[in-house]
């Protein structure tokens, strides 16, 4: 029965949920609320294979209840963490079983100084003690020990701070809407054929439909091997002159991420699910539009996590023109991922930097390249 005393539909009678840990053993599997995969490879760990698997298991164990991935993304952070310290060891354990008193004491000792270090230690410590060779013992009086409360430290912005960092996110966001926008026209024309062939706007359009195509600018392969890309005609090899020209960046994507805040209230956790919006008619005008946005706020208990906001844009100072403005600067990279993955539709999309990896010969998107767009779905 559901909680309103309405019978819940039932899966079909051949349904079977898969095991969250995979028959290798290494590889756990968190499926969040929306369906959505997220795979955590234990072999990746700097630790013996034994260790691997028994972390592997306990995570597995823990993730029974977890149906957010970024739930499960931050205990991943704490257990890689666990590794590092177990790997620098001078006589590092096996397995778990292994672990000694000593040892914990010094991974407490290293934590249990700082917020974010006692936030790690209650991370780690319920997968630990999942394992039974733990949960007992002097091994788990240690892992038992009390972890005090964490100290406050956030303080909110005064008003002229405040301002302040509007003001910045304002700037930057707006530096990137316009260079959006302006290699957008450039497209948009290339595409028209408006362009006289051959001349450096029409090369430009040409680049610009690649990147478009595929998150990259095109370059050449030497036989030497060498990567030369178009950076004469593209002004440069900064994000901004070659694949900043269509995407934005992580940070101008949190600069819009603090436009939204500021403009409309809604906390951080908001953005990783905000669906892009929808317009509705706007009675009796065409010169205006109304989105309806939906937003999700998990706080507010089972049932009660989505509600629609109905914002528009009716001019320059109207709440509605940021929405406009973060449809427009986000266009292609949403139009790229759903290239890549039909099913994804947020708003917030940036496309990630990794420069010390280079893209395949021909610029295509392979899943395993280094193209990276900021998309996620918890």
């Amino acid at each position: 029965m559901t909680g309103r005393g309405r019978r819940a539909i039932l899966p079909p009678a051949d349904h079977r949920t898969e095991p969250p840990l995979a028959p290798d053993g290494l590889v756990v599997t968190v499926v969040n609320k929306a369906g959505y995969e997220m795979a955590f490879d234990f072999a990746e760990l700097p630790v013996a294979e034994a260790m691997q698997r028994s972390l592997a298991a306990v995570f597995a164990i823990r993730s029974a209840g977890w149906n957010s991935h970024e739930t499960a993304r931050a205990s991943w952070v704490t257990v890689k963490m666990f590794a590092r310290f177990v790997a620098e060891l001078e006589h590092p354990p096996q397995d778990l079983g292994d672990l000694t008193p000593a040892m914990l004491k010094r991974w407490r000792a290293r934590h249990i100084g700082t917020n974010s270090g006692k936030s790690v230690l209650r991370q780690v410590r319920p997968l630990l003690r999942a394992d039974p060779r733990l949960a007992g013992g002097p091994v788990g009086e240690e892992l038992a020990r009390r972890i005090p409360k964490t100290v406050p430290v956030k303080q909110s912005y005064g008003k002229e701070e405040r301002e302040r960092v509007v003001r910045v996110a304002q700037r930057q966001f707006r530096t990137a809407l316009l260079r959006i926008r302006e290699n957008t026209a450039l497209l948009e024309r290339w595409r028209a054929g408006d362009l006289e062939e051959g001349s450096r706007d029409w090369r430009l359009g040409q680049v610009l439909d690649h990147l478009a195509q595929t998150g990259y600018v095109p370059h050449t392969v030497m036989p030497s091997g060498e990567f030369v890309k178009n950076h004469k005609l593209l002004g440069g090899t900064s994000p901004e002159n070659t694949w900043g020209r269509l995407f934005l960046s992580r940070s101008e994507l949190t600069a819009l991420g603090v436009l939204l805040t500021d403009r409309f209230g809604w906390n951080l956790s908001v953005y990783d699910r905000l669906p892009a919006p929808t317009t509705a008619p706007s009675a009796g005008s065409t010169a205006t539009v109304t989105y309806l946005v939906q937003i999700e706020k998990r706080r507010q208990g089972g049932g009660r996590w989505f509600s629609t906001e109905n914002i528009t844009d009716s001019g320059a100072d109207s709440s509605g023109r940021l929405i406009t403005q973060a449809l427009e600067a986000t266009a292609h990279g949403r139009a790229l991922v759903h290239r890549l993955a039909p099913d994804n539709n947020l708003l917030m999309v940036a496309r990630m930097h990794y420069p010390q990896a280079e893209a395949p010969a021909h610029g295509t998107a392979s899943p395993g390249g280094p193209l990276r767009l900021r998309h996620r779905q918890r």
